[in-house]
């Protein structure tokens, strides 16, 4: 007979199993692709749909470092099932609203839930792998994890598609509370990990002592700015269906979404691998480079095979390699708060980066403004390649 696992090893195969069906859960949307028409239908306004989605934005912005402070307080599974509520009370908010009031109401309920989740989930993962001391593997755990958002952002553009079209644009926002109930379900079930604990000082202190860790570390200020930085340029995702529409016909842009999102949840899947062959630093600092390499050439010279090229193909791998730089930096008394910091200043450049680049786009035309998005991106190469030096001098010196 074999052995019964350690309690530790148990708790991580139990909360990663369930942190993946949960972000599974939380990104099947099927009303994704068509919120905004959605918004407009009920609201009779595309600048009504517009400032809704901009309020989202600025509500999540604001409940980040709170909420953060409230994880690292209140513990990790308590946040997470309060998210998966307001997320729940969001969604029945749009699926029942009659015109712009409870639109409003749910939008600021989602940027709630949203603030709740950010920092939260991540050092939920972190702190369970750090109490059974394999937190090594964070890599390859985080990978598989956030590899859940895109299969689902990818199924649920094409299901909602085909339903909103046989049904009724709310009927499918209807059927995507079903999944947002189940989140709550899961969260539910998440063991909270032994390592964390609450805090004795108070809020403004607890705050603090974040900021003032941010500060006095070198690495995390930079990898915080290198976060901040590739947040913004996915401002592009929003104007990058426009240059494609000018290379491939209107029935292939969804293709193009789905091909995207399978492209990121493949490197998703691969990246614990590449990184415990490169190392972090090294990984985020190739994907980054890879990227914007990319970018700019399917830009500067346009193509049928442009949109193939254009987005992100080291996204997944980018993101989970700088995810694992902030969490080993990230102090065990403030993950969370020092998580949502860190959010907190990517939503306020990501709104400076897409109102110039709307700017731009007006101008000079969209080509002009996603190359304007690549400059901000390049920003944070240099910032990647210290932290690389970094990396390997101090494992020179060990």
């Amino acid at each position: 007979m074999s052995a019964r696992p350690q309690p530790a090893a148990h708790l991580v195969h139990r909360n990663v199993r369930l942190l993946s069906w949960f972000n599974f859960c939380g990104d099947f949307r099927l009303y994704g692709p068509i919120m905004v028409i959605y918004f407009a239908q009920v609201t009779g306004s595309y600048t009504a749909a517009a400032s809704l989605l901009a309020v989202k934005m600025l509500s999540s912005a604001a409940f980040e470092v709170p909420t953060g402070v409230l994880s690292d307080r209140l513990g990790r599974r308590g946040t997470m099932i309060a998210g998966a509520v307001v997320m729940v009370a969001a969604h029945l908010g749009y699926a029942a609203a009659p015109g712009y009031g409870l639109l409003l109401a749910a939008v600021v309920l989602e940027g709630l839930a949203t603030a709740l989740w950010s920092g939260n989930n991540e050092s939920l993962l972190y702190d369970t792998l750090l109490e059974a001391g394999r937190e090594d593997e964070f890599p390859r755990h985080s990978g598989r994890v956030n590899s859940m958002f895109q299969l689902a952002l990818a199924l649920a553009a094409a299901v909602g598609g085909v339903v909103g079209g046989a049904w009724s644009l709310r009927g499918v926002v209807v059927l995507s509370v079903v999944p947002q109930v189940l989140c709550v379900f899961i969260a539910w079930r998440i063991r909270e990990p032994r390592v964390h604990g609450p805090l004795g000082s108070t809020v403004l202190v607890h705050l603090g002592s974040a900021l003032r860790g941010i500060r006095g570390n070198p690495v995390l200020r930079r990898m915080t700015l290198v976060s901040a930085l590739r947040y913004s340029s996915e401002s592009a995702a929003q104007l990058s269906p426009v240059f494609v529409a000018g290379l491939w016909p209107l029935w292939a842009l969804g293709l193009w979404r789905t091909f995207g999102h399978a492209v990121a949840f493949a490197g998703f899947r691969v990246s614990g691998w590449v990184i415990g062959r490169l190392g972090a630093a090294r990984t985020l600092l190739s994907g980054e480079l890879f990227d914007t390499a990319a970018n700019v050439v399917a830009l500067v010279k346009p193509t049928v095979f442009s949109p193939v090229l254009l987005g992100s193909p080291a996204y997944g791998m980018s993101t989970i390699a700088q995810q694992t730089l902030l969490q080993r930096e990230f102090t065990d008394r403030e993950r969370a708060t020092m998580g949502s910091l860190a959010s907190l200043l990517g939503s306020v450049l990501y709104a400076l980066v897409a109102l110039g680049a709307g700017l731009v786009a007006d101008r000079w035309g969209i080509v002009a403004a996603l190359l304007t998005i690549q400059a901000v991106v390049l920003i944070a190469l240099p910032l990647a390649w210290w932290v690389h030096t970094h990396a390997s001098r101090r494992l020179l010196g060990a």
